[in-house]
């Protein structure tokens, strides 16, 4: 109610401005004025917010790593039973378990790159 009041005002005062300078507006001077608003807010690009990808990066280092302890606890479980405690200590056991420790983080930060470049080729 309070509003509208103000928008009758703020119309009067608008129109005695114009008839003292002796210009007849429009009726639909004020609806053309907001339609011409509009479409400019229409044309201005928007910002687009950064995604957050904080919780795929969890959950893609839960995976790899995950399976790489798997896959460590199966080879030490196999050479303790087929070959000794001795060879657990052995440089070649030691060299494999690094191997796979390597290249297990090497995939996981291929995938890292992956997603990145996705995410960065989808925003652009």
């Amino acid at each position: 109610m309070l509003e509208n009041y103000n928008q009758q005002k703020e119309d009067k005062q608008i129109q005695q401005l114009l008839s003292t300078s002796k210009i007849n507006a429009p009726e639909n001077l004020k609806y053309r004025i907001m339609r011409q608003i509009e479409a400019e807010n229409a044309l201005v690009p928007k910002e687009e917010k950064p995604i957050k990808i904080s919780g795929n990066v969890l959950k893609e280092m839960g995976i790899h790593f995950g399976i790489m302890y798997a896959v460590l606890a199966v080879m030490i479980a196999g050479v303790y039973f087929f070959l000794g405690d001795e060879y657990l200590l052995s440089p070649q056991f030691i060299g494999s378990i690094i191997l796979v420790a390597s290249v297990f983080c090497l995939l996981w930060l291929i995938s890292r790159l992956d997603s990145y470049l996705r995410e960065k080729k989808r925003i652009h």
